[in-house]
Order: structure tokens, then sequence, then C-alpha cells
């Protein structure tokens, strides 16, 4: 789980590195981290927020077959 926070943080600083060291210029090269930095972010957030709501659901449902 630490991982996961790890690396939305790096997808953060990947999106925001063009502006901060400078580099926004250089199209090519900001457009690159723009769009590693956007699914480092996307993919990380849907694991660590998407996991909770799907064990949830499934412990839902086994507490039900349970209770039948």
């Amino acid at each position: 789980m630490t991982a996961n926070w790890t690396e939305l943080i790096l997808g953060v600083w990947i999106l925001l590195s063009p502006w901060l060291l400078g580099f926004s210029s250089i199209s090519i090269m900001k457009w690159s981290n723009l769009i590693a930095g956007l699914v480092l972010v996307l993919i990380n957030v849907w694991i660590i927020f998407g996991e909770k709501v799907v064990s949830h659901k499934i412990e839902q449902q086994i507490n039900k077959k349970v209770v039948s």
C-alpha cells in the first residue's frame, strides 16, 4: 500500500516537473511528462481508492451468503 502512495507522489512530480524544473517550453518533453504523470496518477488513485470499494462490496456479498 505504501508503494502505491509513493508512485502517486512520483506521478504528481512527473506531471508538474516541466514547470518546476523550467523545461515547459520544450513541447515534446512537456507532453511526455504530462502523459506519463497522468497515467501514473490515474492508475494509483484507482488502486488506492478503488480497492476499498471493491473489497467492501465483496465483504457484503460474503455476509449475505453466510446469513442466508
